[in-house]
């Protein structure tokens, strides 16, 4: 069976945790943990079935740099 992911829009979701950590469910759908450091979301989490995400403002952007 071929099953096909979808992308989901996260703003909406993640708005309201602009400069925090967030550890999300796989399926990127539920915040289930939040806060202002890594290891505090970790802590919070308590569940090997997350992913962990640093929101950054709407406005900005990330880009990488190898030194």
């Amino acid at each position: 069976m071929i099953t096909k992911e979808k992308n989901h829009d996260l703003r909406k979701l993640l708005k309201p945790y602009t400069n925090k950590w967030v550890a999300l469910s796989r399926d990127h759908r539920k915040v289930i943990a939040k806060g202002n450091e890594l290891k505090e979301v970790i802590s919070k989490a308590q569940s090997k079935d997350v992913v962990f995400l640093k929101v950054f403002p709407v406005d900005s952007f990330y880009m990488p740099k190898n030194i």
